[in-house]
């Protein structure tokens, strides 16, 4: 809304010359199509999930969401770039990292893909989704397994508070307790005077764990503050549906979590690596391309 101007006379005549001219170009609105699209693919420097480095090296991470309404199914890949394997051990006879004994790891084979089946409600100030996501670990020793979810996030509030609670269905139930991980997350974005460059976004999150999500990653038995992390990123607009993003980021494993990060393979075959509690704090970042209609 412009400004209110202080004499009456010229209110009536800026206010008489819009409605008219509103009036003249008024057309009715173009209906939104009942679906969207969705790509975007992410070269990143390792590969984080709730605070767990897993793979200490470049790699690539791809995914495609399409949506009809309220409901979407998004496909997410993810590529090792490099021969590094920190959480899986039965590729290390094939990789050159590992004493040189030749193979190239998993590098260039796509190491995960996740399905993700979800539905989403906007209230007045909150958005409500849940949905479900398939984890499947093909060249890997790691079974494949299922979490529902539910998160509650408020957009519209400062500070844009978020929780998600995920529960495993699947592997966790089979050894006897349900795999729980609770994420309360917030963010904040800081605007830019930029034609491209429209803010600064920082983002953080705090993780929770349940014994049943410790029993299944670690193998032990614990429950608690699992891990924290920061985020700062700079989205650029390209135009046309296109944008790009610059991020780096900061996690942290928590209290007796820690103990359990996995730790740098190579180094470890050499003689060379520290404990796993070294390894608990990591920082990384990377670019990411998007498309979206």
């Amino acid at each position: 809304m412009p400004k209110v101007p202080s004499i009456l006379t010229i209110v009536a005549t800026v206010w008489l010359s819009t409605t008219l001219w509103a009036e003249d170009q008024k057309q009715e609105p173009e209906a939104e199509p009942p679906f969207s699209f969705s790509f975007d693919t992410t070269l990143v420097s390792k590969f984080m999930w709730r605070g767990q480095r897993l793979t200490d090296g470049w790699n690539q991470q791809s995914a495609g969401t399409f949506g009809v309404k309220s409901f979407s199914v998004n496909v997410w890949t993810k590529m090792d770039l490099q021969a590094l394997n920190e959480g899986d051990t039965s590729f290390l006879s094939q990789n050159p990292d590992f004493g040189g004994l030749g193979g190239s790891g998993l590098r260039g084979k796509f190491s995960e893909v996740d399905l993700t089946f979800s539905y989403a409600k906007e209230l007045s100030k909150a958005t409500i989704t849940g949905g479900a996501i398939t984890y499947i670990f093909p060249y890997t020793s790691y079974p494949s397994t299922t979490e529902v979810f539910g998160r509650l996030s408020f957009d519209s509030v400062p500070l844009a508070p978020a929780v998600t609670v995920n529960v495993d269905v699947d592997e966790s139930r089979g050894r006897g307790d349900t795999g729980l991980y609770l994420e309360l997350a917030g963010s904040h974005s800081v605007p830019l005077s930029s034609k491209h460059f429209k803010s600064v976004d920082i983002s953080g999150r705090l993780g929770v764990a349940g014994s049943g999500f410790s029993n299944l990653c670690y193998k032990f038995d614990h429950s608690g503050l699992h891990d924290a992390g920061l985020s700062v990123s700079l989205p650029v607009a390209i135009g046309k549906g296109w944008s790009s993003t610059l991020f780096v980021s900061y996690a942290s494993l928590l209290g007796g979590f820690r103990d359990y990060q996995y730790v740098n393979l190579p180094a470890f075959y050499r003689g060379t690596a520290g404990p796993p509690s070294s390894y608990a704090d990591t920082v990384w970042g990377g670019i990411t391309f998007a498309f979206a209609r």
